[in-house]
């Protein structure tokens, strides 16, 4: 399939669109309207001055409150020519802005007890949008010093490259054609990446193959809690040396390694200890550090040991992944003592529960389980459009759709390949998913290659079920939120391929209430918690495109919110505490206007006041607390009066409410008709790191 080339522009605002979210965030959720703000008003961080371009002073109320400006703060008005046009420049100096911020954490599930990630505040993603484009040159550079990397920025992104799908590739499922800039908003990262964008694409390169020709036995070593237990300081460590940075510690904060560690503290409350989790940009840092410990390991082993990269054994580092081939034990041994020494003067350590061993043949339990699923869905799920010959030569074959899947085997037969392989369902769904989501596409383009009769038609409705029943099995295993999204975009997919194919009620219902019953089991086992809520938030905004005969009774929605009616009364509370950002809006998003939740919106209603009351008294430097305030006033579906008690919690009068309302019609969520879960399920393909 041939690609197009886009060029790409407003660099300084760009890495705000790919690299300061986390991928796991709900679909509702995104940078592109805030993006938007950034560039129409050429907002902007530059020599300690924070700038906007604005004919009047309409913004400026807007800007205080996103950038916490003091209030005694003057903001400076110029007249400037800039390309033979004169522009009016509003500025402030950094210094008068409040940075330091509470980033706003939400918890996922990973392994037993969860993980952290974080969505850094809005004042500071322009602060890291900044730095990228001031010091994209050093980064590259920092991160080019190590052999062992196999994944790190080598240059900045200059184009994009899109694959111009057909309407017959594409199967009509979604109507009109996306436009250039919003395809150009999906982009994957601010930088070019060397070399795998998967680990298990490294599985299966040249460079393994070369590896293990070479060498006799691999180990896997991993940094434990990499992320967590950060010392941001190891950077100005890792770029000017552990002594010159404490000798001169004053010179080194106007470094590259000062500016970035700085960076980093104001984004999480002044943390040095841990960075945040989810960011490409956290990513980056990581990987400046991880690289001069590649360094340092490269040089100890030679002066120390008489071990030569490449001669006597060679490493592999994916993030904070090594992969160690080597021949002698004694240097295995070797290697493992220097990297603890290493990791240590880092404040990093080696996670000794995950140390894995491989010998000749050097294969690991998750390549053994793919090759054995690749197989297995390619003998189960096959689709075709076979060409049926007529007695009459002079007449046009008939085009058949043939897909029997036998959903029970096709379980068993996979089961035994987890099994046997020694792996997880968690350790295979992506690849799994992969399979899945290219046989359900392969089994759409069959079908619309065939007469369409009413054989086909059952076969279609038929082999989707079988798969589905796959997926839903196969999901409950490890419901993550990676996992969730591809089982969405499978479920968004089909329902809109039946939809525009226009098949029977009975035919197409079938699949459609499967997909709620099954939808609806997995609501009801993993009650709203602070590790199955993103998770939830998909599937709900998930059924919620299936149509209103599947609309949740408002006792299911109580019953997963944690919200409770009060005994004797028909009023709600909520015991468990405060709703987080994601919840309400997605919540909200479900309800809308729709009379048989006029009582549960109330609640909301009046739990939105009560939270942002509490949140601005005790953190109003929390990036949710803003995120929620703007994404609040934009919303369509929250009544006037409330979004008036909104504004007066944060000192808005009539004339400041109305000056922020209209600064922008969109920032972090997308509201009503606007939202297309199929296009931000399918933006998410970009993201997909690990």
């Amino acid at each position: 399939m041939t690609k197009r080339r886009v060029s790409l522009t407003h660099r300084k605002q760009r890495s705000v669109l790919t690299d300061m979210l986390p991928f796991e965030v709900p679909p509702t959720f995104s940078n592109r309207g805030y993006y938007r703000f950034l560039v129409n008003n050429s907002i902007e961080i530059e020599n300690d001055q924070l700038r906007w371009v604005c004919e009047t002073t309409a913004l400026d109320q807007t800007m205080r409150l996103l950038f916490g400006i003091k209030p005694k703060a003057e903001i400076a008005i110029k007249v400037v020519t800039e390309w033979g046009k004169q522009k009016t420049r509003h500025s402030v100096p950094i210094s008068k802005c409040q940075m330091a911020t509470i980033p706003f954490n939400f918890r996922v599930a990973h392994n037993l007890d969860g993980r952290t990630l974080s969505v850094v505040h809005p004042r500071n993603q322009v602060a890291v949008a900044s730095f990228y484009a001031t010091h994209s040159a050093l980064i590259i550079y920092h991160s080019s010093v190590s052999e062992f990397s196999i994944r790190h920025p080598v240059s900045v992104s200059r184009y994009a490259y899109f694959k111009d799908k057909l309407h017959e590739e594409r199967l009509d499922t979604v109507a009109g054609v996306e436009e250039s800039d919003q395809e150009y908003e999906q982009l994957g990262s601010y930088f070019v990446y060397q070399k795998y964008r998967n680990i298990h694409r490294f599985f299966e390169s040249y460079k393994y193959h070369r590896s293990e020709k070479k060498y006799d036995a691999m180990v896997q070593l991993d940094v434990s809690k990499c992320f967590d237990s950060i010392y941001t300081h190891s950077l100005p460590w890792a770029v000017l040396g552990k002594d010159q940075t404490k000798f001169s510690l004053d010179e080194s904060k106007d470094t590259f390694g000062g500016r970035f560690d700085a960076l980093m503290q104001n984004l999480n409350h002044k943390e040095t200890n841990g960075i945040v989790i989810g960011p490409e940009f956290s990513r980056i840092f990581a990987e400046i550090i991880l690289q001069s410990v590649d360094a340092d390991l490269t040089k100890q082993l030679a002066e120390g040991a008489n071990l030569t990269h490449k001669v006597d054994y060679e490493i592999f580092r994916y993030v904070d992944d090594f992969f160690v081939f080597y021949n002698e034990e004694s240097t295995q041994l070797k290697i493992f003592e220097t990297l603890l020494q290493v990791l240590k003067s880092k404040k990093l350590s080696i996670n000794t529960a995950k140390i894995k061993h491989y010998q000749k043949p050097i294969i690991t339990e998750i390549t053994i389980a793919k090759e054995r699923t690749s197989i297995l869905l390619n003998d189960e799920i096959d689709p075709v459009c076979e060409e049926e010959h007529l007695a009459d030569p002079s007449s046009p074959p008939k085009k058949n759709l043939a897909c029997p899947v036998n959903s029970n085997r096709l379980i068993t037969r996979y089961k035994a390949a987890i099994k046997e392989a020694g792996v997880t369902y968690g350790d295979l769904l992506n690849y799994t998913f992969a399979i899945t989501e290219n046989k359900i596409e392969k089994l759409f383009k069959a079908y619309v290659s065939s007469d369409k009769l009413g054989r086909d038609r059952k076969r279609l409705s038929s082999a989707l079920l079988a798969i589905m029943e796959f997926v839903f099995f196969v999901y409950s295993a490890s419901p993550k939120v990676n996992h969730t999204i591809r089982l969405c975009r499978m479920i968004t997919a089909a329902v809109a391929f039946l939809q525009k194919q226009g098949l029977p009620y009975e035919q197409k219902h079938l699949l459609f209430k499967y997909a709620h019953d099954n939808v609806l089991q997995q609501l009801e086992k993993n009650t709203m918690s602070v590790h199955r809520e993103v998770e939830s938030l998909y599937l709900l905004i998930s059924l919620s495109q299936i149509g209103r005969e599947y609309w949740l009774p408002v006792s299911v929605l109580l019953r997963h919110f944690l919200i409770k009616e009060e005994e004797g009364t028909r009023s709600y509370v909520r015991p468990s505490g405060f709703m987080n950002h994601f919840s309400i809006t997605v919540l909200l998003s479900y309800i809308k206007d729709k009379v048989r939740y006029a009582q549960l919106k109330a609640f909301v209603e009046a739990h939105i006041i009560a939270k942002l009351e509490y949140m601005k008294a005790h953190c109003p430097n929390d990036a949710e607390t803003l995120i929620l305030l703007l994404d609040l006033l934009a919303c369509p579906f929250i009544s006037a009066p409330t979004k008036d008690a909104i504004g007066l919690i944060f000192g808005l009068d009539a004339a400041a409410l109305t000056s922020v309302r209209s600064s922008n019609d969109h920032w972090f969520t997308t509201w009503g008709d606007k939202f297309d879960l199929g296009k931000e399920l399918e933006a998410k393909r970009s993201r997909e790191v690990y």
